[in-house]
């Protein structure tokens, strides 16, 4: 149950969170855009959230300076693939968005990690007899 509690607050975050980045690209927002935004983020939530979940439930070091460096880089990573493909803008603007989103997506993941159970001794890989 926390789980799909956390999974669904992290996804409305997540999409809101890339309507506010094509925002900050394209200036203002119409139907196309907004549409574009969910298409973007849904998948891109679900791949991170699934990561997230697999992370948590399996590491015995998973704590939340991790699940921020992590998801740091998830987000860095994907609007830099994302926006390289568009080339909706020049390189420092790419940079620039990269890190914000980067940073969101830090946000995310400890969000994730706090509404999931927020403590490193309740993985699978911790109650299991190694």
């Amino acid at each position: 149950m926390r789980f799909i509690f956390a999974y669904l607050t992290v996804f409305i975050l997540g999409i809101f969170s890339c309507i506010g980045v094509e925002a900050i690209l394209f200036g203002k927002l119409n139907a196309e855009l907004i549409f574009a935004a969910i298409l973007i983020a849904a998948p891109l939530i679900l791949v991170g959230a699934t990561i997230a979940e697999i992370y948590y439930g399996f590491s015995k070091n998973a704590t939340w300076l991790r699940f921020a460096f992590f998801g740091f880089l998830y987000g860095l990573f994907a609007v830099i693939i994302i926006t390289g493909v568009m080339q909706v803008a020049s390189m420092l603007v790419v940079t620039l968005i990269s890190i914000l989103s980067g940073i969101i997506a830090a946000i995310l993941a400890l969000i994730f990690f706090t509404f999931r159970g927020g403590k490193k001794s309740s993985g699978k890989a911790v109650k299991s007899n190694d």
